[in-house]
């Protein structure tokens, strides 16, 4: 085999992955370094204008504590409540248009779910060594236990996106720009594309049980399908988002934060 895990402090991690960990770690870095680069240039640009008393603009990390501090102002029981029915139900928008509602909530929540459990499984791949100091086979149960709820939050993502393309094939009215917009385009066919390479590859690497990585069988460990859908994942979800409109998903909550919920 290509590799065998990597060893931190006598520990064994990433010893049952489908890629070899340094293609991963290596995508993974680069696509961090991306995203924090592009929150950076992003957070400049809001920071560019002169607020009113002042003499100089405010630049990224003045906008960030003007961000905060906004947000927070009438208290954090109410940034709370503004977190949870105006961005994690949309509530707003569900009294102005249902399917947009129902659309964003699939694409959001399928997002954020298919999030939290790479962020759960991962830690899972640290957690057994060394805090349980176990083998392998706690990240196996983790990652068994995490297949169902992935699988619940891939179809909303699915559902979400089919909506999303019916919209802007049948959209009429003011709403046909949507139809044109390229940007619109590049983000749903992305996510399509993570979503079907994220199902075949599941499929693939379910027809075995997960194991040590000399245990697999000839032609699964780096899968030329699963590796593409790792590393696609990583750039196109992580490196990419504050680069496309696809950030509207960082930049709409915030400013329904800022703005305490608005209308």
């Amino acid at each position: 085999m290509a590799t065998e895990g990597l060893t931190i402090f006598g520990k064994t991690v990433f010893d049952t992955l489908f890629i070899d960990y340094r293609i991963m770690v290596i995508a993974a870095i680069i696509s961090i370094i991306l995203f924090i680069v592009g929150m950076y240039i992003q957070l400049e640009k809001w920071g560019r204008g002169i607020p009113e008393g002042a003499t100089k603009p405010y630049g990224a990390w003045g906008a960030l504590k003007m961000i905060i501090s906004k947000i927070f102002e009438k208290g954090i029981g109410h940034a709370l409540e503004v977190l949870i029915l105006d961005v994690a139900f949309q509530r707003r928008t569900y009294r102005r248009r249902k399917l947009e509602w129902f659309m964003h909530i699939l694409i959001f929540w399928g997002w954020i779910g298919l999030l939290i459990l790479t962020i759960v499984a991962a830690a899972a791949e640290f957690a057994g060594p060394f805090l349980f100091n176990q083998d392998h086979t706690y990240f196996v149960g983790v990652w068994k236990s995490l297949e169902l709820p992935n699988n619940i939050f891939g179809y909303m993502l699915v559902l979400g996106i089919i909506i999303a393309i019916a919209r802007r094939l049948f959209s009429t009215g003011k709403d046909v720009q949507a139809r044109n917009a390229d940007i619109d385009w590049i983000l749903i066919l992305g996510l399509l594309i993570v979503v079907v390479t994220g199902f075949y590859a599941q499929a693939l690497r379910g027809d075995v049980a997960r194991n040590l990585i000399e245990a697999y069988p000839p032609g699964l460990f780096n899968n030329l399908t699963v590796m593409f859908h790792e590393v696609f994942t990583l750039l196109f979800c992580v490196a990419y988002l504050p680069f496309s409109k696809y950030f509207h998903m960082i930049t709409a909550p915030l400013t329904i934060l800022v703005n305490h919920g608005g209308e």
